[in-house]
């Protein structure tokens, strides 16, 4: 849109210069013949001025210049209109100024006001004429006075075009910067949802895949040494890889095809399979005891994914880098402004830590997820255990600030023991 503007603004100058044209010639009842040389110079600068800017200039001096030398007629055969095309050149020519040279016009200005009061009183009939009485031979102070008032009123006139066209491409200018930005911003707001949307896919694949590919592994370990000893328990083993394998091909399925956990009205996992997940580890050797306390109030879609995410990742780290044989603790504590969630594990040694390198997903992956749902994840480490602190505040309204929400569960949280 702002292109065709651009396009339709060229055409200003000649269709100004033909109304001008149109204009002087039916004030003045004129018509096309030697008088109007002038006249006819000026318009022509006048349809150029915006895209030959300097040659609309030249044009103008010219045509004053021979007026002066009295090539063209006079001011009286010329008639007073037709300076008044100077100053629509000067500003038509400052909307086109490309070059470095921005001194040029108002200088030209004045140049051309200049020459115009000397062909006004070079045209001793018309300057007697205008002013009423016989100016020459009255002294050259009074004949200087009113030449400078001429000048003067020209030069304003003229110097004013110029500040108009400079205020014009001042506005112009500002609102190409003003489209410029508002298109830089547009594709920033695209690049960061494109990197947001890559992160969640990024984050969704890593909590699917992570705990499933780890229990997996651990029942494939185990069944190379207890196919011959315990029989029995290869079936159950074959059971977890199965339903492990099961449940990380349907989430990231569900990944594959778009359909976003975060934005259906059923979330893909809910705060009850939280049980589930512990049975699942406790298969693993790795046992894992679920405590509740509080009354449960109703989640959001992604609050119940989030809380999920934020166990089966904790529980994760705890069976890959903890003392599994010590189990682990989760505790969810249902309070009126928010649901506290807490895991404990033990450290296999006192030297240990639980968490992947640091360029991993795990703990900034937990503390993005918690913030997008307006809550919080600490990590806390002892000697001989690990605890991972999650909050996430109610959705329900009328209830206390962010601020007090954030506040309130961590202190809650570090009186808490195991």
């Amino acid at each position: 849109m702002f292109t065709t503007i651009t396009y339709l603004r060229l055409l200003a100058a000649p269709a100004t210069a033909m109304l001008l044209l149109g204009t002087l010639l039916v004030l003045e009842q004129r018509h096309f013949d030697q008088n109007s040389a002038l006249l006819l110079a000026l318009i022509t600068g006048v349809a150029v001025a915006e895209i030959l800017p300097a040659a609309a200039l030249g044009v103008v001096f010219l045509a004053l210049v021979l007026q002066s030398v009295k090539v063209f007629p006079l001011v009286l055969l010329s008639g007073v209109l037709s300076y008044a095309a100077v100053p629509v050149v000067v500003f038509f020519a400052v909307i086109g100024w490309k070059t470095r040279n921005r001194w040029l016009p108002p200088v030209a200005a004045v140049v051309f006001a200049g020459i115009t009061a000397v062909n006004w009183f070079t045209d001793q009939t018309w300057i007697n004429f205008i002013f009423g009485n016989q100016l020459y031979g009255r002294g050259i102070l009074r004949t200087l006075t009113y030449a400078f008032l001429i000048f003067g009123a020209f030069a304003a006139l003229n110097l004013a075009a110029w500040a108009v066209g400079l205020a014009v491409n001042s506005a112009s200018r500002s609102r190409r910067a003003q489209l410029a930005a508002e298109t830089r911003l547009r594709e920033t707001a695209t690049e960061l949802a494109v990197e947001q949307e890559r992160n969640r896919i990024a984050r969704e694949l890593h909590d699917a895949l992570a705990h499933s590919l780890t229990v997996i592994v651990a029942q494939a370990d185990g069944i190379r040494f207890i196919h011959r000893a315990e029989p029995e328990s290869v079936e159950e083993a074959s059971r977890v890889i199965a339903e492990s394998a099961r449940t990380a091909l349907v989430e990231t399925r569900r990944l594959i095809e778009g359909f976003s956990p975060d934005l259906t009205d059923q979330p893909a996992h809910r705060v009850q399979d939280l049980v589930i997940l512990a049975e699942r580890l406790g298969s693993t050797g790795m046992p894992v005891h679920v405590e509740t306390a509080g009354q449960p109030w109703d989640l959001t879609p992604t609050q119940h994914l989030t809380v999920y995410r934020l166990a089966q990742e904790s529980l994760t780290n705890a069976f890959k880098h903890g003392n599994r044989s010590q189990g682990a603790h989760l505790h969810l504590v249902w309070t009126a402004t928010s649901l506290q969630l807490r895991v404990s594990s033990s450290l296999t040694s006192p030297a240990a830590t639980p968490m992947a390198a640091p360029t991993g997903r795990g703990i900034a992956g937990m503390k993005a997820r918690a913030a997008a749902a307006g809550g919080w994840v600490e990590t806390m480490q002892a000697e001989e255990t690990f605890e991972v602190l999650a909050c996430l505040p109610s959705a329900e309204p009328g209830q206390p600030s962010a601020t007090e929400r954030s506040q309130s569960p961590r202190r809650d949280l570090e009186g808490a023991t195991p």
